[in-house]
């Protein structure tokens, strides 16, 4: 397809693989699947071919790799221009292919439809004026299939090929004034006649028996996967087939996790550490050191990577290279001493960010030893103690995001069931077959933060407080629709009102923090992201909020978010927040108990107008909220965890 600009960290989300991204001009395209990237176009050979080198674009993350059951990660290719006369740089011209979708165009002047190539890059231009332009429906279903709208199909049109169809619009609000009909179709026929889209778009109710528009006109889903390429289908699909405009918001799901890198805690040798350090700098050697480890070849393993380093100047001996690729490669993190271990099973979510719990909630200031993470514990403001037992100054860190896959129309509650075999499949055409060559795109962010936690004591004796006030509010509905929320990381166990309460809290806060920091720091509301630590375990519970900025530079970022975590500054800002979140302009209807907000019914007192933020700020996409957790109704203010920082807030104001 022609050239089209985007950044690279949109292709991990929004933009990933299966994705429509529009252009400027105007024209869908879907993005195609890994089996296409890493490709570029070969002049002479007149076709695409692998490229020179891929090892400088992977990069390991062994929490993630353990998780997602995959052996390596890879930042999507940058584009890199040949000069005239020049000489190419390594992995020139590496781009990410789009293809047309959708292929139907309608001519504006005569409501003609065409269907064009889907790998066609230009469209001629029709005769007699008008142009061509591209559809706005297609057809999905949920098992993350999309296709063409079914035009013939749905008027019952018999003839060759694509027919003559028409497309007219009467330029109704309802799609019942849309209709298509097919002009060489004999006359009194149902292609003749034509039929409008009323009803196309409508979703069943499956569990209830109801049929898709689709369904009742015996159109069924063919499994189409056109971001794979041309004749991507599956078996057919079982799932119903429904019609969907083109900038629908539930077109795409994307299915990303993030991880912060940590250290291996329990790594005493400080050369050993140090070593490790700088292995990890050296993603090129370690994809193929790594695939040499997973075969069993240690002493090769070995061998490599001691070559490398020597290469780069580091002596070392080879028990030290040895230990260092120990602790880099295990399978699961090492656990700080003295970390608790939870009394209840835990899902693998919520165990995998109870490791970085583990690490971050505690200093970490050794650069040398570890070059991602620095994390500098400070003083937790006087005004702040009664509710605050911990605030980090998070100086340092890097975060890794990976895709592994979508959803359409709903997302998934279970979106790691099924992995590896689950993005292999829906990702490749010819899926890897060996785990040492599964791969998923990865994007990866450097950045600092500020990283605070609840005092436990005072959190249960909010809790006990106002039991009667907090059952009331969170009833037994909510809470079912709270947990049914796959990012809020649910106990395994029946979630309760213990941890609806917590969550609503320590989640209100983060975007209340948040709103405010913006004022202070420098960054836009977009730019910052939280990162959240819950468990109602009785054993290790967990409060933490980490509030955080990362950019791709590997620099990181310019530090002005630290610098509100200190003492000295972190007081007053949290007073504020806490001022400006008692008030909003939607009140009292923001605040009232109406069984629920937003699109899952799973916030209570929250609204754009006090403490929703950007989409890409939020874990949750913004579920999971109720500012009355922090500072009360408006008419029932001794209700609010921190109700008794008000009477300071509004002198500061």
């Amino acid at each position: 397809m022609g050239s089209k600009q985007i950044r690279i960290g949109q292709l991990i989300a929004p933009f990933g693989p299966g994705s429509i991204y529009t252009d400027r001009r105007g024209v869908p395209h879907i993005v195609a699947g890994l089996d296409h990237w890493f490709m570029r176009w070969d002049q002479a050979l007149g076709k695409m071919i692998p490229c020179s080198n891929r090892s400088e674009f992977e990069r390991f993350e062994p929490r993630l790799s353990a998780l997602l059951h995959v052996d390596r990660f890879c930042l999507p290719p940058d584009y890199r221009h040949v000069r005239r006369g020049g000489t190419a740089p390594p992995n020139a011209l590496l781009n990410i292919p789009s293809l047309r979708f959708p292929r139907w165009y309608r001519h504006t002047k005569t409501g003609a439809l065409r269907r064009f190539n889907l790998h066609s890059a230009l469209i001629d231009r029709p005769q007699g004026g008008g142009r061509w332009q591209p559809v706005r429906f297609v057809s999905v279903c949920a098992a993350g299939h999309i296709g063409e709208f079914p035009w013939k199909e749905w008027i019952s049109c018999q003839c060759l090929g694509d027919g003559n169809l028409v497309l007219t619009d009467r330029g109704g609000s309802e799609l019942s004034s849309i209709k298509v009909e097919c002009s060489s179709c004999p006359k009194g026929s149902p292609g003749q006649r034509g039929r409008n889209l009323a009803g196309t778009t409508v979703k069943p109710d499956v569990q209830n028996g109801e049929q898709s528009a689709f369904q009742k006109a015996r159109i069924n889903c063919l499994g189409d996967r056109p971001w794979l390429g041309e004749d991507a289908t599956e078996s057919a699909c079982d799932q119903p087939l429904i019609g969907a405009l083109i900038n629908q918001t539930n077109l795409y799901f994307p299915c990303t996790v993030s991880a912060i890198a940590l250290p291996d805690v329990q790594l005493q040798d400080d050369a050993v550490a140090k070593l490790r350090a700088e292995i990890e700098q050296d993603p090129g050697n370690l994809g193929v050191a790594k695939t040499l480890w997973i075969m069993g070849n240690r002493v090769g393993t070995i061998a490599l990577i001691q070559s490398g380093l020597t290469d780069r100047g580091i002596a070392c001996e080879s028990e030290q290279v040895g230990a260092a690729l120990e602790s880099l490669f295990a399978p699961t993190p090492t656990i700080p001493s003295g970390a608790a271990t939870p009394a209840d099973p835990e899902t693998e979510l919520l165990t995998f960010r109870r490791a970085e719990f583990n690490v971050i909630r505690n200093n970490i200031d050794e650069l040398e030893r570890v070059p991602d993470l620095r994390v500098i514990s400070t003083t937790v403001p006087a005004e702040l103690a009664p509710w605050i037992a911990k605030v980090n100054l998070v100086e340092r860190l890097r975060e890794t995001r990976v895709f592994y896959g979508f959803d359409r129309i709903e997302p998934n509650r279970s979106p790691l069931a099924g992995m590896p075999g689950s993005a292999m499949h829906q990702l490749f055409r010819k899926p890897p077959v060996q785990r040492q060559e599964s791969w998923l795109p990865a994007v990866e962010v450097f950045g600092e933060g500020i990283y605070l936690e609840l005092r436990e004591d005072h959190l249960i004796d909010w809790r006990n407080a106002h039991a009667a006030w907090l059952n009331n509010r969170l009833d037994d509905s909510f809470i079912a629709r709270l947990s049914g929320v796959f990012q809020t990381l649910p106990p395994l166990a029946a979630a309760n009102h213990a941890w609806a309460s917590r969550y609503l809290l320590v989640h209100s806060l983060a975007h209340i923090l948040i709103n405010q920091l913006v004022f202070e720091c420098g960054y836009s509301t977009a730019s910052l992201r939280e990162r959240l630590y819950i468990s109602d375990d009785p054993i290790a519970p967990m409060a933490g909020i980490l509030v955080y900025t990362a950019a791709g530079d590997s620099e990181g970022t310019l530090g002005g978010l630290v610098r509100l975590g200190r003492p000295d500054r972190l007081g007053p800002v949290m007073q504020r927040a806490i001022g400006r979140a008692s008030w909003c302009s939607a009140d009292p209807v923001c605040s009232e108990n109406l069984g629920g907000q937003g699109s899952k019914l799973a916030n209570l007192a929250a609204c754009h107008a006090c403490v929703l933020l950007p989409e890409t700020s939020c874990e949750t996409i913004n579920q999971g909220l109720d500012r009355a957790m922090v500072v009360g109704l408006p008419d029932a203010r001794e209700h609010g965890f921190m109700s008794p920082l008000l009477a300071d807030a509004y002198m500061l104001a």
